[in-house]
Parts: C-alpha cells; structure tokens; sequence
C-alpha cells in the first residue's frame, strides 16, 4: 500500500506493480476477524476501504473499530544501500538495522509479539513488521485506539547493564528513584498517561514484561474511571519539572552521560546514533524544516535523497511531528537518534548561520536593532526577559563571546548583570588581570543568562542558589574547548555567569616549565622515586594541573601504570589512566583513591587534597610502595604542611611519606615586542635586593654585588631591568603571557623532625631556607632579572 510507511533505512527488493488491492486480516474490536482485500487505506481520515471475503462491495471501517490490520502477503525488505552510502559520507555512522525483539500490549489485554526491522509511530497509530525470515516481513498496522503500550527491544535497564554502561547497584538506586517520583505524582493526584516508549518501560531490570500498570494513570485507565484525554488535561497542569523516565534519573545520578543512553536506546530501537559534529548539513536540506518547528520538536534536518528526508531526533517514539514533516515534505522521514544536549546546541548553531549567511551587517548592528525593536520596560516588576534565549542573534553572540575569549588566550569569562536599566558588563581574565569585552544593553540580559545556563545544562527556574556546570564546546563550533560554568545569584534578584576555559592540550615538556636549573633537577630527581607524597601548591589559576601532568609525562613509560583521579579533566596524553570525577553518581577523589590501590598502580594523582579521608588514603597509598602526586590550595609550600597537620593526619606517618613540596605563581611577562631598558635601574635594583633579602641572613649589600656580577650588562654596567609601554602585539598593556614562580621545599631530615613535632610555620619555613629553599619572592626577583618580568608583576603574584 502506498500510505504504508517503511522501516528506517529500509526499502522494498522489488518495484511493485501498483494494485487495485492488497489482501489483508482484519481483526475487529469484537474478537472475530476477517480476510479480505484492502482497497483503500487513508491514515488522514483514520478510516479503510476494506472487502471482506464473501462481500460483494467493499465498506469502510473507521480505525476507532478496529484492533490491527495485517497484510497477509510478504513483503521483501533490503537495507537501502543508496540512503546509507549517503548518509555515511555525509559523517554518520555505520548502520546496522538488526531485527528486534517487540511486544505490542492491546487495550483488551491481548499480545502481539515476534522480531521487527524496524516501526514507525504516527499519530493515528503504531506500523510494525513481522519478521518471517532474513528478508520478509508482515507488515501490521494498530491504531491508536487500540494500542495500550508497547516495547521495542531490550528493557533499557538491563541494555545499559548488558553493554556495561551503568552498574547494576547505580541502576537500582535510580530504578528506586524513578519508582520514588512515580510514587510522588500518585500521591500528588497528577496522573500519567500510558507508557509510550522504550524509555518509560524500564520498570524492571531482569525480565521483559509486555505491561506492567505501576504508574496511576495505567491504573485509572484500567479501571475506566477517566479517559486518556482527562489524563492529558491532568497533565498540563503538573507542576513537576523532574523526569520520572530511568534514563534521565541516570544521567542526573551522573551514572551515565546522554551521549552513552543515547547510544543504548539507538541500539535498543535498532537505529544509528550520530555524533553530529561529524555532519555538514547543506542550506537547502535545513530549508525543508523552519526554525520554529526544528526548534518546537527538537527535530534537525541532515541528508536529503529524492524521495527520503533523514532527520535527528532524540527519540522516535510517539514523535507524531515526524508525521507531520512527511506530509509537508512529501518525504519518507527516516529518523536517527542523536545526544539531546548536542542536537539542541546544533539546531541553534545551523538557523543562526542561515541568518548569518544572508546577513551581512554585524553582530553589534543586530544587537543594536534587536535593542531598538524591544521597547523600554518601566520598573514595575516585570521580568525584562523581552529576548529570546534561542533567538539567532544571541546565540550569536554566545557563541563569538566564547571564540573571542579563546581567541585572546582569556583564562575566564565574567558575565555581570546589573539593576535596572544598567548594561550588562562582559569580562575576560587575560594573563591574571580583567578586562572589559563588552557591554550588553538589559533587555537582552536574562536571555544571556538562561542561554548559557542552558549550554551547561544547569536549571534556568532556579535563581536563589548557585549552580555549577560545563559546557562542551565543541558542539557549537569547530574548537575543542571546555567551560567551567558557575552561576551566582546577586543583589536584586539578579544572577552573574563565570566561565572558566578549559582548552584540552597536551602535557608541557618539565624543561620547558620555566624552572631554574637547579630547581628542573631536583624535581626530575623526586619524580623518579619509586614511592612517596609530591605535593603542589598555590591559588586557583596558578599552573598546578600544568605542573603536576608535565611531572608525569616525565615518568610515563611502558613500565609504569599511572592512574590519575581529576576534576575536571584538562591534558590528557597516551599512556595515562584518567577518571572524571562524578560526585552525584558517589565517584568523588576518596573512592577513586581506594580504587587505585586494587588497580595495581606505580603512581597516582589525585587532582586535589580536599578532605581528611583523601590525605590519609594518599599517605596510605605513598607508605605503601606508591608515588603519589597532589595539589593543595595554600600560599606557600611550607604553610602545606601546617595545613595537613591541621587535617588531623598523623604527623609520623606523614613525615615518612613526604618527598617535597612545590610552591608556585603566575606573573604577567614583559611584552618581547615592546619592552625597553629603563635609563635608571640602581635605585630599583637596592629596592629589589632589600625585598630578596627580606626574612632572611642574606645581606642586601652582597646580593646586589653578587647580581652585578652575574647580570652584568655586556658593556659591564648595571644589571638590565625592562618596561614595556604597551603595543599591538600586546592589546597595549605591556604584558603577554604569563612566567612561572617556584618555591620547593624538599623534605629533608630537619624538616621531618618538624613535621614530627607539628612545629609552627615559621620554624618550618626558617629551616627550609636554611636547607637551601629559595622563596616565590626571591625567585621572581631572579626572573626579573633575566629580564622575562618586572617587579610588579613579582609583587602582584607572590604577596
């Protein structure tokens, strides 16, 4: 029958001779049913001409009084090898369309059950083929009416414990938190409609039950006492935003991400699931779908063939607008799955780029019409939000507020709003310092808000309490970056957005760090010990992460197994093991440290010393044969050990395990380009060499003699100290990039003694000079020296 949809990526073996006729069952809601010949079949007015055998003239039937249809002729499928030659070279992935295993539950009770290559929901009813062997297959159609539920595939439970996506333990506590919300709307009177998909089904994890009524709209349906219409008035008015669908419990566990249950419900439908960045999507396959409906249904356009329309979806099922595109397309529609965070973030990017495309003004132009066509709001109370947080001109800009920041090597983005009428002010961090980007006018502001907090897939109802998120930016542009996202509610009900930029790298050779010589030797020589406690030490943003990685590039050989436990994950190289803390699944630095030590390791990092149970495990897992590697945040390296102390950590066993401690800071470096010797250095050199000597027995006096001599200027005169004006190369500042800053106190015998003692900072720190420990201070003033930095920068970093 023509109205009679295909499989995806399916299409008939042979080209049929178009027939008066195609001969049919019938099975009527009364029980009997009926062979005969189907004349006619009109799912727009959900009625058939059907001749029943022994009739002599065909009648029509309404679908309302029918259970199912089943074609009695076999038809012969092939996977339609045009259609995925195109779409793989167009970036999707291999298809596989297997058989799977279904079960179709009737509103009498009745089963219909076998394997399928493939279904098509619409909304006047369900299209499933019946298996007959390799090729065949019966083709049923139930209506609507008559359909209760069905299932596709595997439970989606026991699919994500059978491909080892979840544990089977995390797979019951959300099983037990699905059945807690379900439980809550029975309490709540909301109601539910009946399953409709693979998803909703997941009720239990070890057998495939065709229809189990745990839900209260299953259960008041059942006993006729209200309609599914009733239902879904019911629901309109639920209040609950949380779903109560196990896969998206997973995912809120941190269990799982949506790309891995994306890929298991594809498996479970027999359907591929892309990676849509691997798409190129032409301009006029986008113009078959408008924005408002790509952005409605969540549905985005990919690939186009004469008579077939592939389309990503996040789900299939019940997805009657796919429906409503064949008929406005005249396509066969044929929907893959794809991650529902990267199809929202894709769908946005591909309609801003078509405005872009035929829009040759820039984007401070847009925003300045877009200001004028929304018209001044007085203060009354109203919500200001008078700008769409998917409108094309704010994605936009977005998406070019990020790219710029990368772009000027911005290590954070501060969006601030502000009362009133008051702009909203955008600021980079570069090198350590802040600098305006630009300034948005109000009307545009909480649109600007809820647009990133949806990027980073953070609740945008809630304004009263912070939110932390990521973003992963490569779905929006060709740049492999991740955002740190912080959410911050401010005065006058207002909320400010902070990002911090995560371009993933490579580890930076130890040599190339900016270490002294001296200082390169011992830390290779520490690093090489077969176990022990290497900490390091600074604010955020000093460089730790980059310290700690270029440390175990240094030691990461085939011989060595090397675990690290990092939150987030920032460089990443062959060879390391590498765990993404999920502290809402239970994954946080302890556990993953207590899973180390089964893991046969040789060396840990742990991203961060933050409690008391992840320091004793590390000195644990250092006493034992293990070279540990951390971070703290702590102004020096002595005051670490204070800091440990004060954790409650036995001060013998942490003597034994500590190696050393590597203090450390960022300083702005000079502008190669634009730096100039200043004409008078004497007096500023006695000021450094007082500041270098400050604490200390060193005698300014013989310093500054000892730095005329080793800094000497090639004519022989004073030591060379820079300033830079400020120039193009440097956005005029004086500065580009950024110089390390190093203390190392080693911990040799005198310190353990201390340590032991749980002596004061100062004794600490006095006896670590004594031992040769050159401070962040007198390193920096080195660094000046060498002509790399000047001493405000110094004094800025360390004091």
């Amino acid at each position: 029958m023509e109205n009679w949809p295909l499989p995806p990526f399916f299409k008939r073996a042979h080209t049929e001779t178009k027939a008066s006729f195609a001969e049919a069952l019938v099975f009527n809601l009364d029980g009997s049913s009926q062979l005969g010949q189907l004349q006619d079949f009109d799912p727009q007015t959900r009625s058939m001409r059907f001749k029943a055998k022994g009739e002599f003239f065909p009648g029509s039937r309404r679908f309302a009084n029918i259970k199912s249809v089943q074609l009695v002729q076999p038809v012969a499928l092939v996977p339609d090898a045009e259609l995925i030659r195109l779409y793989q070279q167009s970036g999707g992935h291999t298809v596989n369309p297997t058989a799977r295993q279904f079960v179709v539950c009737l509103t009498g009770g009745e089963l219909l059950q076998g394997r399928t290559r493939g279904f098509v929901k619409t909304r006047y009813g369900l299209f499933v083929n019946l298996c007959t062997d390799a090729d065949n297959v019966i083709p049923i159609f139930v209506p609507d009416s008559a359909l209760k539920t069905y299932q596709v595939g595997a439970l989606l439970g026991q699919q994500l414990v059978d491909t080892a996506a979840v544990q089977p333990d995390l797979l019951k506590q959300a099983l037990a938190e699905q059945d807690r919300r379900r439980q809550s709307r029975l309490d709540g009177h909301l109601g539910d409609i009946p399953a409709t998909g693979p998803v909703e089904l997941a009720s239990q994890t070890d057998t495939l039950s065709p229809y189990s009524p745990v839900r209260l709209g299953d259960i008041l349906m059942d006993q006729g006492l209200v309609s599914r219409e009733q239902l879904l008035q019911a629901l309109d008015h639920a209040k609950s935003k949380k779903s109560n669908m196990l896969g998206h419990i997973l995912v809120e566990m941190g269990a799982l991400t949506w790309s891995r249950l994306t890929q298991a419900v594809a498996e479970q439908l027999a359907l591929p699931a892309v990676s849509l960045r691997d798409f190129t999507i032409a301009l006029e396959v986008l113009a078959l779908v408008p924005k408002a409906f790509a952005f409605s249904h969540h549905v985005l356009p990919l690939l186009l063939t004469p008579k077939t329309l592939v389309v990503a979806v996040e789900s299939p099922v019940d997805a009657d607008y796919l429906e409503e595109l064949h008929l406005s397309t005249r396509l066969q529609i044929t929907p893959v799955m794809a991650n529902p965070e990267e199809l929202s973030a894709r769908i946005a990017v591909e309609y801003a780029n078509i405005v872009a495309q035929h829009s040759p003004v820039s984007i401070e132009h847009e925003i300045a019409q877009l200001t004028q066509q929304t018209a001044p709001m007085p203060l009354t109370g109203v919500s200001d939000q008078q700008v769409s947080e998917t409108d094309t001109v704010l994605v936009r800009l977005v998406n070019k507020m990020v790219e710029d920041a990368h772009k000027a090597g911005a290590s954070d983005i501060h969006v601030e709003a502000y009362p009133g009428e008051q702009s909203t002010r955008i600021r980079f961090r570069i090198d350590g310092v802040l600098s305006e980007y630009m300034k948005l006018p109000y009307t545009l502001r909480s649109a600007m808000i809820s647009r990133l907090k949806i990027m980073a897939s953070m609740d945008i109802s809630e304004h009263r309490k912070p939110q932390d998120g990521k973003i992963d930016f490569s779905r929006f542009a060709p740049i492999q970056l991740e955002l740190r996202v912080a959410s911050l509610p401010t005065a006058n009900g207002l909320e400010d957005i902070v990002m911090r930029l995560l371009a993933s790298s490579n580890p930076t050779p130890v040599d190339e760090l900016g270490f002294s010589p001296e200082l390169s030797v011992q830390l290779k020589k520490m690093v090489h010990r077969s176990y022990g406690l290497i900490l390091v030490c600074g604010p955020t943003g000093s460089g730790k992460t980059t310290t700690l990685h270029s440390l175990l590039e240094e030691v990461n050989t085939p011989e060595t197994k090397i675990w690290t436990a990092e939150d987030p994950i920032e460089i990443t190289h062959p060879g390391l093991r590498q765990i993404q803390m999920l502290p809402r699944a239970g994954l946080t630095f302890a556990t993953a440290m207590r899973a180390f030590l089964r893991a046969d390791p040789d060396i840990i990092m742990v991203g961060e010393m933050r409690d008391e149970e992840t320091c004793r495990i590390a000195i644990e897992a250092s006493l034992t044969g293990h070279l540990v590697l951390s971070t703290l945040h702590t102004n020096s390296a002595p005051e670490s050990v204070v800091r440990l102390l004060d954790m409650g950590l036995d001060p013998f066993s942490f003597s034994d395990a500590l190696i050393g401690v590597l203090g450390q800071r960022l300083a702005r470096r000079l502008c190669k380009h634009c730096k100039t010797p200043l004409t008078e250095p004497s007096a500023e050199l006695v000021t450094m060499a007082n500041e270098y000597c400050a604490g200390t027995t060193l005698d300014p006096d013989a310093v500054l003699l000892d730095w005329r001599t080793r800094y000497a200027a090639p004519d022989g005169g004073l030591p060379v100290l820079y300033t830079a004006p400020g120039c193009d190369h440097c956005n005029h500042t004086g500065h580009k990039g950024r110089v390390g800053i190093y203390e190392l106190m080693v911990a040799t015998p005198s310190i353990k003694k201390l340590i032991q003692a749980k002596a004061p900072v100062e004794q600490i720190f006095e006896c670590a000079l004594h031992e040769g420990m050159q401070t962040l201070v007198q390193y920096g003033i080195i660094k000046v020296l060498e002509g790399l930095t000047d001493t405000m920068s110094v004094r800025s970093a360390c004091t």
